[in-house]
């Protein structure tokens, strides 16, 4: 709403402008006042008998219409920030032994036929069978399938909380969070240099970018053209993947590395920093996290 109010007050005093040097123009070379009820009256008593108007009177009266038109569009349309999108990675199929040839048939093996149980006989319990039934037993025996044992898969441990401690030693202000999109209690981060970062462990890359694309978005609806003084940054920690713009994703592939690349780039504080600013970015931080955690 802030926004739309901003876009109409601007409109409004370009349009001003506008007619303001046109009326300027007019009266220097025309003597002719675009705001006089009676100067517009007056021409179009010209223009009903036929009288001779200069031909760069109207030139000036389009120009200055299509100035304030083509200006007036340029000031409120709409301004989207866009992240570039990647294309999906293809995992190579996995190569795991097959048991079974897929080319052979199966052969649904009918049930075995059985004797009839004889009489127990008085000189003992053995139980004798006819041939046939011997010979069913050998033809029609169920071939054996090769069961392959599948590892189970092991999940990577998390290092959320020596994230966190990493952050904390650099001075960066810590901001809790539930969820942003498909991240589940990311570790949100704010600088000196106004620069937020989202790190987790384990993430895929995908649900990184979007994460950051929704921060972005909320900032660009809240903030509008003042968003482009924060900076969205996100990092994964314990992952083997590997991001195509390190500018917005790192990845590393283990804590130490992580720790060694913090070390290397202090949260120091900038030259112009102004406290009372940070702190107002920092509460407008918090209301945004809380916001997005709870959609």
């Amino acid at each position: 709403m802030i926004r739309k109010l901003d876009n109409f007050l601007l409109g409004l005093l370009w349009l001003l402008s506008v007619a303001l040097a046109t009326t300027f123009w007019m009266n220097i070379n025309y003597g002719f006042n675009i705001l006089s009820a009676a100067h517009w009256a007056y021409l179009s008593e010209l223009q009903a008998s036929r009288a001779q108007v200069k031909f760069d009177f109207y030139i000036s009266l389009i120009v200055a219409l299509a100035v304030g038109i083509v200006g007036l569009y340029i000031l409120i349309r709409p301004r989207f920030r866009t992240l570039p999108i990647l294309q999906p990675q293809i995992t190579p199929p996995s190569s795991e032994p097959i048991s079974q040839n897929p080319a052979t048939p199966v052969v649904q093996t009918p049930p075995q036929a059985t004797a009839p149980a004889r009489p127990i006989s008085p000189s003992g319990i053995i139980q004798r069978q006819s041939p046939t039934s011997k010979v069913l037993q050998k033809t029609f025996t169920p071939p054996t399938k090769t069961v392959v044992p599948v590892a189970p898969k092991i999940q990577q441990p998390s290092h959320d909380s020596e994230i966190q401690a990493i952050f904390e030693s650099e001075d960066y202000v810590l901001k809790p969070s539930k969820k942003i999109d498909r991240i589940v209690t990311p570790i949100v981060a704010l600088g000196y240099d106004n620069s937020v970062w989202i790190c987790t462990s384990g993430a895929s890359v995908d649900d990184m970018r979007d994460a950051i694309q929704t921060v972005i978005m909320v900032l660009d609806d809240t903030l509008g053209n003042t968003a482009d003084d924060l900076s969205v940054r996100g990092c994964i920690v314990n992952t083997d993947e590997e991001s195509d713009n390190p500018d917005l994703i790192l990845t590393f592939h283990n804590i130490n590395e992580f720790r060694e690349f913090m070390s290397k780039t202090p949260n120091n504080k900038p030259d112009d920093f102004d406290s009372d600013l940070f702190d107002a970015i920092s509460t407008y931080i918090s209301t945004l996290i809380n916001y997005i955690g709870k959609k």
